[in-house]
């Protein structure tokens, strides 16, 4: 994951309406919307993630009064789980921001937050970004990752070591 610094511009910061955190996991996410002043607007909930699941948060999103230029999303880089709904929501238009789950963690003990959930780290991933620390990374294009999977389906082993052939 390659890292730039800091979200944005003055220009990117004067039309922000909504910043959004998304915790992702395998089966399902948890996903919140603070306005730049921190007020939360859409409590942490819950949905799949699955296509079906981001229907649900999205229409949270399409509710608000704002295009959806006008939202900053962030989430971290969770294995691959986050990819889908990171492309998804870019195609449509979102600011999207990719977090390193170490940078999150930090901030969560920083705070001397002590409970850790789903739901209390889609806040935190909304708090990073708002705090201005958030140093973002990106997603690599659709050829990178094409790549990437050829060459770790390449080097795998067909026949592990143990494996004894017939």
């Amino acid at each position: 994951m390659n890292t730039t610094p800091s979200a944005s511009s003055s220009e990117e910061e004067a039309t922000t309406k909504y910043v959004c955190g998304i915790d992702i996991g395998s089966q399902s996410c948890s996903g919140c919307v603070t306005r730049p002043d921190k007020n939360v607007v859409v409590k942490p909930i819950t949905f799949a993630n699955t296509q079906e699941g981001w229907k649900v948060f999205e229409e949270k999103l399409t509710q608000l009064d704002a295009a959806p230029n006008q939202i900053v999303i962030g989430m971290e880089a969770t294995s691959r789980y986050h990819e889908n709904l990171y492309y998804e929501l870019e195609q449509r238009g979102y600011q999207m921001r990719l977090l390193h789950p170490g940078q999150t963690h930090h901030y969560h003990q920083q705070q001397g937050l002590r409970a850790k959930t789903d739901r209390l780290d889609a806040m935190t991933i909304a708090r990073v970004l708002l705090s201005g620390e958030a140093r973002v990374g990106s997603i690599p294009g659709e050829q990178v990752a094409t790549y990437r999977e050829l060459v770790r389906l390449h080097t795998c082993d067909p026949f592990p070591r143990n494996y004894a052939l017939a």
